[in-house]
């Protein structure tokens, strides 16, 4: 008899797959919605069971004659299965004011039911156990996202993206395909279990095409192109569910073939540190140039991606040097930055959504004084722009404040690798704090900028959502210490031997910083009380500020997104703007404009003429397709005779 746990999510992915069949229907969004938020709830509580209890739910089935296939909840799995379910709840509330069936039927149609097939795949992907019930899981998967990122697909720029992507998520199945053959032939079956033995040659072989065909989904360098255009053209409660939960496949696809195979070398951790460092300085650097905020918050989630890989990468180096202590740090850090990620960049690209739907623009630079009048929508984006820039007391500061931990820890063991990632994450965080600043400030803050824009707050669904992630937010910060033994049990799930580590060594840290975390907030919320009580009765005036000499200011006046940022970004040669700067002739020349942008140094100036040349020398072979059946059947002929004339001369060859 399978465990609760696992019949509890398996229940879960049933309903998911219910709500999303019947959000086809005409008038079918009250059952999908009811179908939805009940396996949500179904499957958070089979996985805050596993999480909870010893992590040993096993269902066992036949299918395709002779073959059995697994599925398996533990506590690693947990951890991955509480965004899936969480973030699908969200998606469902938030997408309810997002598209409506009275304004746009079809379109609130094909969201919500492939919405509920990601969901579900995502849900198998992390509780299979057998590589050919993965792969269909992954596959599915990512045929759903394909379909979410082209919801607009009447848009050129919509469905170049979703080619990208498919081409992309393909390539790295491909590498997943070679890995488990690989892993099948290591073990002598299909099924996932911990493997023995000195093979090192095939082991790195494994874990190599595991990097490649998960980093493609997890957005590592440079396998990251795809990314950024996906994210942008998808609709706002998928690219939340994207980047904060699809990405984290790939996290979780690396962890379960590493933990299943023996110690991987120093050198293979090292590499993956370095990788992150990288991937995290690219995505930053990245972020802070873009003008369109969700091409922002796509290059953020790379960011964040390569801090959990750099983490990943200490953790190999400590399970490598057999430190325990390095294990737990490394390991904790990145999966609680995994629960991180996924609440302040699902409430991040909530609140974008909102400011598109209600502005219909991207465009930063058309953007300002929203909070006055979107205050909701101001409030949740302020937590969540504090948390993702890593500042306490929220929770982006707790995850980066354990990967510190275990870097600090390592200088005696690896100085040398100290040494490239302490400054790399530092960097990191300010210049995540400097773009966070340019969102909100430009933004939110200041006067409208497009006087055709006219703004108002975001629907209650649509609000209910992001104030639910802030509050969030702000508790995973103060109260961090509390979920630190959850975090434990799934790092000692990956290597058995470090339970146990992980909260003696930073849950005192976390409970002092909450503690007074929570001091400095009833502080400021008595300062603000006494000062709201007085100052009614105070006299106040309003005066013009220092307008610079100017008679008449304007809202041109204001800082740009660009113009605020513009020197950081051209702090490095490879990532400079490309600026087109008008040449003005006379005293009082014609009405002129400026315009720059930032393309992706390796998608945009690297991969992407390549691939197009590789394409141009392709085309000329299209005189082979004359759409005739009869020419093809005589390729396939012709296929086949070469075929068995290699299998008669081969043995021939190898004599």
């Amino acid at each position: 008899m399978p465990a609760w746990d696992i019949i509890l999510v398996l229940g879960g992915v049933a309903c998911w797959l219910a709500a999303g069949i019947a959000g086809l229907g005409s008038r079918g969004e009250r059952t999908s919605i009811a179908l939805a938020l009940c396996g949500s709830l179904i499957g958070l509580t089979g996985a805050g069971l596993a999480l909870a209890g010893d992590g040993s739910g096993e269902c066992n089935f036949p299918w395709m004659q002779g073959w059995m296939a697994r599925l398996a909840v533990d506590h690693l799995s947990a951890v991955f299965l509480l965004p899936v379910f969480l973030g699908g709840a969200c998606a469902t509330i938030y997408s309810t004011g997002y598209y409506s069936l009275t304004t746009r039927p079809a379109a609130a149609k094909h969201l919500r039911f492939f919405i509920a097939l990601l969901i579900a795949a995502m849900a198998i992907v992390v509780t299979a156990r057998q590589s050919v019930l993965f792969l269909l899981a992954w596959e599915v998967m990512a045929l759903a996202a394909y379909f979410l990122i082209t919801t607009e697909h009447h848009k050129p720029e919509v469905r170049q993206a979703g080619w990208v992507y498919l081409v992309t998520t393909h390539l790295g199945t491909l590498a997943l395909i070679a890995m488990t053959v690989l892993l099948a032939q290591r073990s002598g079956h299909f099924f996932w279990q911990p493997v023995t033995g000195d093979h090192q040659t095939i082991d790195t072989f494994i874990i190599g095409l595991a990097l490649i065909g998960f980093g493609c989904k997890a957005g590592f360098l440079p396998l990251h192109f795809w990314l950024p255009g996906a994210h942008a053209a998808a609709p706002s409660p998928a690219s939340a569910l994207l980047s904060g939960v699809m990405l984290k496949t790939g996290v979780y696809g690396i962890l379960r073939i590493s933990g299943l195979l023996p110690a991987t070398p120093v050198w293979l951790g090292g590499c993956l540190v370095i990788v992150g460092c990288l991937t995290a300085l690219f995505g930053i650097f990245h972020a802070l140039s873009q003008a369109d905020i969700k091409r922002l918050l796509a290059y953020s989630s790379i960011e964040n991606l390569g801090l959990i890989a750099l983490g990943i990468g200490l953790a190999w180096i400590g399970r490598a040097t057999q430190t325990p202590t390095l294990v737990a740090l490394g390991l904790g850090g990145a999966l609680l930055h995994v629960w991180n990620h996924f609440l302040f960049k699902t409430l991040l690209f909530h609140g974008v959504g909102a400011v598109v739907q209600v502005c219909g623009t991207r465009h930063i630079e058309r953007l300002g004084g929203l909070a006055k009048t979107m205050p909701a929508t101001a409030g949740a984006m302020l937590v969540a722009c504090l948390a993702v820039s890593a500042l306490p007391p929220l929770n982006g500061f707790m995850g980066e404040w354990l990967l510190y931990r275990a870097l600090f820890g390592s200088i005696h063991q690896q100085p040398w690798l100290a040494a490239i990632a302490i400054p790399a994450l530092a960097f990191t965080g300010g210049l995540a704090a400097a773009t966070f600043i340019k969102l909100f400030g430009i933004v939110f803050l200041g006067s409208p900028r497009d006087p055709t824009i006219h703004a108002h707050e975001a629907s209650i669904f649509m609000r209910t959502t992001m104030l639910f992630l802030a509050g969030f937010c702000a508790c995973m910060g103060v109260a961090a210490a509390l979920v630190l033994p959850l975090i434990d049990r799934a790092v000692n799930c990956w290597l058995p031997g470090t339970g146990g580590v992980l909260v003696p060594l930073v849950s005192g840290d976390l409970g002092t910083l909450g503690l007074v975390c929570i001091a400095l907030g009833l502080v400021a919320g008595v300062v603000w009380w006494h000062l709201a009580k007085r100052l009614p009765a105070t006299e106040v005036r309003s005066v013009v500020t220092w307008d610079c000499g100017y008679a008449a200011p304007s809202a041109r006046m204001q800082y740009s997104g660009r113009s605020l940022t513009a020197w950081l970004g051209d702090l490095v040669p490879g990532l400079r703007a490309l600026r087109h700067l008008p040449r003005l002739h006379g005293l009082f020349p014609q009405t002129e404009h400026c315009d720059a942008a930032c393309p992706d140094a390796l998608g945009d100036r690297f991969f992407s003429p390549r691939l197009q040349d590789f394409v141009n020398r392709v085309m000329r072979l299209r005189w082979l397709q004359q759409g005739h059946t009869n020419l093809y059947l005589l390729y396939v002929l012709i296929g086949l005779v070469l075929m068995f004339a290699w299998m008669l001369v081969r043995p021939l060859v190898l004599a």
